[in-house]
C-alpha cells in the first residue's frame, strides 16, 4: 500500500518535470527566431513560425511596441523638419532618440537570443499594458 502511494506522490513531480522539460525546448526552438523581434517589420516572421509559443509572443509584443514607437517618431520628426527653425532641433534630438531605439533593440536581440524573458525598460511595460497578441 506505500508502495502505491509512493508512486503516485511521485507522479505529479514527474509531469512538471516533463513540463518543464517542454517548455525549456519550446524556448530553445523559439530563441533561434524571437530575435527578429527587434528587427522592424521583421517581428512578423517569428510570430507566423510560432504563434502558440509564449517566449515568441513575449518578444514580439515589445518588438511591435519599440516599432510603433519608431514609426510614431518618424511621423513626428517628419512633421517637425517642415518647420524651418524646430527643424534643427529634430535633427539633433532625432539622432539620439534613434541611439535610443538601437540599444532597445540590441538589448532585446541579446536577451531573445539568450532565451531570456527581460523587459525592456519602458517598452516592456508598455507592452503588457497593451496586451497586444
Amino acid at each position: 500500500m506505500e508502495e502505491k502511494r509512493d508512486e503516485f506522490e511521485k507522479e505529479p513531480q514527474q509531469n512538471s518535470e516533463v513540463s518543464g522539460t517542454n517548455e525549456n525546448e519550446a524556448i530553445k526552438e523559439a530563441q533561434q527566431i524571437a530575435w527578429l523581434s527587434y528587427i522592424g517589420i521583421l517581428v512578423i516572421v517569428p510570430i507566423l513560425l510560432h504563434p502558440d509559443n509564449e517566449f515568441v509572443k513575449f518578444h514580439a509584443r515589445q518588438g511591435i511596441v519599440l516599432l510603433g514607437l519608431e514609426i510614431g517618431w518618424s511621423i513626428i520628426k517628419f512633421i517637425l523638419s517642415m518647420l524651418p527653425v524646430i527643424r534643427y532641433l529634430a535633427g539633433f534630438f532625432s539622432f539620439f532618440i534613434w541611439l535610443g531605439f538601437i540599444a532597445l533593440s540590441i538589448i532585446g536581440i541579446i536577451n531573445a537570443a539568450q532565451g531570456e524573458r527581460k523587459k525592456l525598460p519602458i517598452i516592456g511595460e508598455l507592452a503588457d499594458s497593451l496586451n497586444i497578441l
